[in-house]
């Protein structure tokens, strides 16, 4: 069995300002990393216990660079660095039975979700594919299941779970913190949280689970892209397949939706160099 494991920082036991998120967040970045990635090693220790023989895990938040190599569990192999064609899914297509979204948060605008946001806060209001918001959970786990991959387990705080159920119900999810505003969070410790993610890739991993692949929508795929200013909509516009929709929104029409993940990168890029 090969297992995919996606790991963000925002949905971490602990984890919730932006600095802990940030490299330039100093003794609190450094902080959130080692608890990042001892609930990866958490997860893959589960995953191989439930006999898994290959664990690729992916860095996937901000630098891609925030998992503490030495500290890592020496049985899995690690995508670190950027850029990746595939982001935060990068990998995924290489053929696996099972995937694990680790530290996910909600989609943005997400009421009392921790740090809720979409790839890039600062640049992306929201993001619509067919007319439906979603965040990073639902547009990861739909390239996932355009290659097959069921998302079987994730973990983050309450809302992404209620995120997470919406679009997948059966999903195993652990909840390693209640969120009650942006920054504040009732969290459970380390220690237990790192349990509540080996019981819930345990169960994810007991059997095959078809039902957990998400498959995107039949057709033209019509992604919106609503910046949070009118100049990153500016820039973004000049992508070419790219039209402009209203001030802030820029859409991009395509029935391949691996196209229509690349080009929400791209759009997110260009509007990042107004930033």
């Amino acid at each position: 069995m090969r297992v995919y494991v996606s790991s963000d920082i925002e949905g971490v036991a602990g984890v919730v300002t932006s600095q802990q998120g940030s490299p330039s967040g100093g003794v609190e970045y450094e902080r959130a990393r080692r608890l990042m990635t001892a609930e990866v090693n958490a997860a893959a220790a589960a995953a191989f216990d439930a006999g898994a023989s290959t664990v690729v895990v992916n860095d996937a938040h901000g630098p891609n660079t925030n998992l503490l190599v030495e500290s890592l569990d020496e049985r899995v192999h690690l995508i670190t660095g950027k850029p990746k064609a595939l982001n935060m899914v990068h990998g995924v297509d290489e053929g696996f039975d099972a995937a694990l979204f680790l530290g996910y948060h909600a989609r943005p605008g997400t009421a009392e979700a921790i740090l809720d946001h979409a790839y890039v806060g600062t640049v992306v209001d929201e993001l619509r594919l067919n007319g439906e918001p979603h965040g990073e959970f639902g547009l990861n786990a739909m390239l996932a299941g355009s290659f097959g991959v069921p998302v079987v387990m994730a973990s983050g705080d309450d809302k992404l779970a209620a995120e997470v159920a919406e679009l997948l119900p059966q999903t195993e999810v652990a909840v390693v913190k209640w969120a009650t505003g942006r920054m504040a969070a009732r969290t459970l410790m380390p220690g237990p949280a790192r349990v509540a993610i080996a019981s819930a890739v345990t169960r994810a991993l007991r059997a095959t689970r078809p039902e957990c692949v998400l498959r995107p929508p039949e057709g033209d795929l019509e992604l919106d892209v609503r910046f949070v200013s009118t100049i990153q909509a500016d820039l973004a516009s000049i992508m070419p397949g790219a039209r402009r929709v209203d001030g802030r929104t820029v859409r991009f029409v395509h029935d391949d939706y691996a196209e229509v993940f690349r080009a929400c990168r791209a759009l997110i890029a260009l509007g990042q160099a107004a930033s």
